[in-house]
């Protein structure tokens, strides 16, 4: 080789080291970039912080209640999921913590107030024991049933004196039914302005001889309209304040999660954040916790002229997480659900979401689809957490379908750990953008 040669291709080796050290730095600081813009720190590594020692948060694991079936059901699983829409899921989420639990220094004067908005003579009541408060009014058939630990509720009348009164005049509108029951829930001061953000579901309501409820066919034939309360609760909130927010905005939306917008205090000062939210569900998924069950007007009342039946049952949560959770992966939870570990909380061949559950015999079940959602029970929870819900149609022994619901604790217990103190995530110069 000559001299000539050898300094031609000196220079382009040097060239070609150049470009390939530019592009590989170009390369690093686009991934540094896309991790540092993906995700707040808590979402990146969970900060397990509603706790400081791990051993606090375990001891309140999601126990949530089974169906059973027949014992000759043979709980086959067959999976026939969008792979693309389970793959989206997020694998670090909010938990909630509950507040104001525990047993109501004056619930008896608290409830005696609820009862006064009720229509109820305050004076009347009857303790049973130290569990609850008991009013009952012979006149117009109707009873109430105050629980002092938490002033929950239940509020019934007497189902011959709903048909009675049935027979002589009409339901409202399925259209009026919702805004009764939200201005009645609103007169006795029970209702979180949160419930009011979500379109209350109906359901039409038939009264069974043996006083069960069954689902109307129409509003001519229904005695009641169920009118059931929800809310939404963020998985993932996004400051607008945040370097890189439409970056993380935009990371989550091309997995198909969709936001809303909303805000939050920080530094005593509004900010507006994208919330990735996901509804509550309850222990039957097709009734919440908050139902209002509203009929004909009834002008012999004090009060609450069109409604016969409350169901209440919730609590107050922390208006922000209290900490990040890493959640198990949706096909750990399909595994475990095949092997048995999930709760079945609905199995309906009838298409009647009202009438009571009966056993029922299963071949297989054929997994459709998976969600991530937030479970209130019927029982008190210090912290509200994921589940995974699994949905689909059922191969009964008779061969009739039917559709399920299954849920699974999202949470990956195993790797909780004591509570992590991890760097905030950096603003935009300027500070907060409040509005």
């Amino acid at each position: 080789m000559t001299l000539t040669e050898a300094a031609f291709w000196t220079k382009r080796f040097g060239v070609i080291v150049l470009i390939a050290g530019t592009l590989f730095i170009l390369v690093l600081l686009f991934l540094l970039s896309s991790k540092d813009s993906t995700l707040p720190p808590e979402y990146l590594t969970a900060n397990y912080a509603c706790t400081q020692e791990k051993e606090e948060f375990l001891e309140h694991k999601l126990e949530i209640p089974s169906l059973e079936v027949t014992p000759d059901s043979e709980m086959i699983f067959e999976l026939q999921t969008d792979s693309g829409k389970i793959d989206s899921l997020p694998n670090i989420v909010n938990v909630y913590r509950y507040t104001n639990l525990g047993q109501i220094i004056n619930s008896q004067a608290e409830a005696k107030i609820l009862a006064t908005k009720m229509g109820f003579d305050p004076e009347r009541i009857v303790r049973q024991g130290t569990t609850g408060y008991i009013w009952v009014d012979n006149t117009t058939g109707r009873s109430l049933n105050i629980r002092a630990r938490d002033l929950n509720f239940t509020l019934k009348t007497e189902h011959e004196k709903i048909r009675e009164i049935r027979r002589e005049f009409d339901l409202p509108t399925e259209r009026e039914a919702p805004s009764i029951a939200t201005n009645a829930l609103r007169s006795i001061g029970v209702l979180d302005q949160v419930y009011t953000e979500v379109q209350p579901t109906i359901h039409l309501i038939d009264i069974n001889p043996d006083g069960s409820f069954s689902q109307a066919e129409s509003l001519i034939t229904a005695e009641l309209i169920r009118v059931d309360f929800l809310r939404k609760v963020p998985m993932i909130s996004i400051a607008t304040n945040l370097e890189g927010a439409q970056q993380m905005v935009d990371s989550l939306t091309s997995r198909d999660l969709t936001y809303e917008t909303g805000s939050k205090i920080v530094n005593d000062e509004r900010v507006e954040v994208y919330n990735f939210s996901t509804l509550l569900t309850y222990q039957y998924p097709v009734k919440t916790n908050i139902s209002v069950y509203v009929g004909p007007r009834n002008d012999e009342l004090k009060s609450l002229n069109n409604v016969y039946q409350i169901e209440y049952n919730t609590w107050s949560l922390e208006t922000e997480s209290c900490g990040t959770y890493e959640l198990v992966s949706p096909s750990y939870a399909l595994q475990k659900i095949q092997e048995g570990e999930g709760s079945l909380v609905y199995l309906n061949s009838t298409g009647d979401e009202v009438r009571p559950y009966t056993v029922q015999s299963v071949n297989k079940f054929r997994v459709d689809n998976m969600y991530i959602t937030y479970y209130e029970g019927l029982a008190e929870q210090q912290y509200l957490q994921p589940v995974y819900m699994v949905e689909g149609q059922a191969e009964l022994k008779g061969g009739e379908r039917a559709d399920f619901f299954i849920y699974y604790p999202a949470i990956n217990y195993d790797i909780v750990q004591n509570r992590i103190e991890l760097p905030p995530a950096p603003v935009k110069e300027g500070g907060l953008l409040s509005f």
